[in-house]
């Protein structure tokens, strides 16, 4: 004999909940979730929460959950649009309108891959207070724009190297601390003979 009840979780202990169904309170039941071996998702079950119980004669599972006055729809979901919100605020929705997908988070997303990251889009933007790139080797392909100072050092903030294979054009003026040197010698160590029969540094 299979019967189906209405009631509210009273306690939750890891993935088993009690239920609390027409003044009887059930002992620690499984709170059904969605697992096989392609995919395994867990949703933590919460205190108060609305849930069907199955009750098979003897052995009981809970299923949650349903919308109601404690837990409405999320602020903005419609019939394009999809969400997920959590309790901290994380919001993921995807709207079919607009093929847009959204993640709202308020504090971190950290993603792990093993071997490559793939991103191919018309345009990127990035915004943020402060950016920063750990690879011992970074190449970027195209023309490069540059609006701001460059700043180079090395490891422990020590010297650094700039390289430039092909030729430098400046726009400006050239302030440097150490000597200037090229093809024939050093710019700024060598000495000139003077017409009073002297020698003198370039200026």
């Amino acid at each position: 004999m299979r019967e189906l009840f209405l009631g509210k979780i009273c306690e939750v202990k890891n993935d088993l909940v009690r239920v609390d169904y027409l003044g009887t309170i059930t002992p620690l039941i499984p709170y059904m979730q969605f697992a096989n071996s392609y995919k395994r998702s867990f949703t933590p079950p919460r205190v108060d929460e609305q849930v069907m119980l199955v009750d098979f004669g003897g052995a009981k599972i809970a299923i949650g959950s349903f919308l109601n006055s404690d837990f409405s729809a999320p602020s903005g979901a419609g019939t394009t649009k999809e969400i997920s919100q959590y309790e901290d605020g994380t919001i993921i929705s995807y709207d079919t309108s607009s093929s847009t997908l959204e993640i709202i988070n308020p504090k971190v997303i950290n993603i792990v891959v093993q071997n490559d990251i793939n991103v191919t889009c018309k345009n990127a933007i990035l915004t943020a207070q402060k950016t920063t790139i750990k690879s011992p080797n970074v190449q970027i392909l195209g023309n490069t724009n540059i609006q701001g100072a460059i700043t180079t050092s090395g490891d422990g903030g020590g010297s650094g190297e700039f390289s430039i294979n092909g030729n430098l054009k400046i726009k400006g003026n050239l302030t440097t601390t150490g000597n200037i040197t090229d093809a024939r010698g050093d710019l700024t160590g060598h000495s000139h003979n003077d017409t009073d029969g002297g020698r003198s540094l370039p200026r």
